[in-house]
């Protein structure tokens, strides 16, 4: 039975569930023991199910009655799964999601760029958190707001570092590990400003903060879409895993 978290052998389903799943075994228990207090509505666990409902989309590690999951997420008004199970009962799968890692003590090549772009870019190691919400979420005031909260706690008790590359007073490009637990660092936010897509400075970042992660002794992971997978390929990271991301069949029919 799915069931909310709030006794020890709960918590322990939850983590025990993880284990193993890409990315996910870092970003799941980080999550649940730093909120699972103050958000107990986020999380979730079942006899082989470990589950976060604190985002656009759902994480689920691990499997549950298919029956049970789709009525549990119907209930809950949610409308994407990612997950390394299979899908809901009346739920398809509607893309992959890859997963990439970087082992600790390995080190990335830093990718070419425009050499002249990249110094005259200054690498901020502690930008502020609300710089960083209004670049990734201009216009989106619930998730920048959640953003803001979300790093600050994490940032205070050492559970997240976030780099920026600053092009005097604007951030131009950032990535952040925003789980670190347990030995393991998950990246997510690799974002540039329009202008510079393409030029090569967001992949330098990118390797420049999981090398610096790696060399601490922690195993660098990550998730992208399918379009982004030839990136992460070409900056030398290794594949360990594929989840789904799943929806409501009438939502693909919709589409």
């Amino acid at each position: 039975m799915i069931a909310r978290i709030s006794t020890p052998a709960g918590k322990k389903r939850f983590r025990r569930a993880c284990r193993g799943v890409p990315c996910l075994e870092t970003l799941l228990p980080m999550e649940q023991a730093l909120f699972g207090r103050s958000q107990p509505g986020r999380f979730y666990a079942g006899p082989s199910l470990a589950m976060d409902i604190g985002g656009p989309d759902v994480l689920a590690a691990g499997g549950a009655n298919p029956e049970e999951l789709a009525s549990f997420l119907g209930f809950c008004g949610c409308r994407s799964l990612i997950t390394d199970g299979p899908p809901p009962a009346g739920w398809s799968p509607a893309e992959p999601v890859y997963c990439f890692a970087l082992a600790a003590g390995n080190r990335l090549p830093l990718p070419p760029t425009e050499e002249s772009l990249w110094a005259r870019l200054r690498l901020d190691t502690e930008p502020p958190a609300g710089a960083l919400a209004r670049f990734l979420y201009p216009d989106q005031t619930q998730q920048r707001e959640d953003y803001y909260s979300a790093l600050c706690t994490k940032r205070n008790r050492g559970l997240a570092r976030v780099w920026a590359l600053m092009d005097g007073e604007t951030i131009a490009a950032t990535v952040g590990a925003y789980a670190i637990w347990g030995g393991k660092a998950y990246l997510a936010c690799g974002c540039a400003a329009e202008s510079l897509r393409g030029r090569g400075v967001g992949g330098r970042l990118i390797a420049s903060l999981g090398n610096t992660l790696a060399a601490e002794g922690l195993d660098v992971s990550l998730m992208c879409r399918p379009e982004r997978v030839r990136f992460y390929q070409r900056l030398g990271m290794k594949q360990i895993g594929v989840l789904t991301r799943c929806q409501p069949n009438q939502i693909g029919k919709e589409n």
